[in-house]
């Protein structure tokens, strides 16, 4: 069945229904669960442009590694009540290529998605709907809270 499941997260509130599920099938099939955290670099096409030094966005980097940092070690704590085996990433890459390259080594994915339809789903893009479409790993889309 499936003994290794990747759960991307980004830490918000919307993707607490996919890693429970997530959680809640790797106990039951005796697996181990991959959390992912995907760190963009949003201020890296206007580093030459932007009047801040270097450090400024170093700083910036570190700032969301360490919040990253705290979010795992939230939902690690969170597994191991669970009995779930669990092993934290992070990289710093755009969320869809690192969801797609890490895939590759496990059996599921699981995900949340916002469930948009029309114009707000061709606005904002969708790294659950990228990640579905060209993924060769099972995946499993959870519809997150609404909010």
């Amino acid at each position: 069945m499936f003994k290794k499941i990747l759960i991307p997260t980004d830490g918000s509130e919307f993707g607490q229904d996919a890693l429970e599920q997530g959680l809640d099938l790797a106990k039951m099939s005796g697996g181990e669960v991959t959390i992912l955290y995907a760190i963009e670099n949003p201020y890296e096409p206007f580093k030459s442009y932007a009047t801040q030094p270097p450090e400024y966005f170093e700083q910036l980097m570190n700032d969301h590694k360490a919040t990253a940092q705290k979010v795992l070690s939230r939902i690690c704590a969170k597994a191991q009540s669970k009995g779930v085996r669990t092993r934290t990433v992070i990289v710093e890459e755009h969320p869809v290529p690192a969801i797609l390259e890490a895939a590759q080594d496990h059996d599921l994915v699981v995900m949340a998605t916002h469930g948009r339809k029309g114009i707000d789903r061709v606005m904002m893009g969708s790294v659950t709907d990228k990640v579905l479409h060209n993924c060769s790993t099972p995946v499993l889309v959870v519809r997150g809270a609404a909010g």
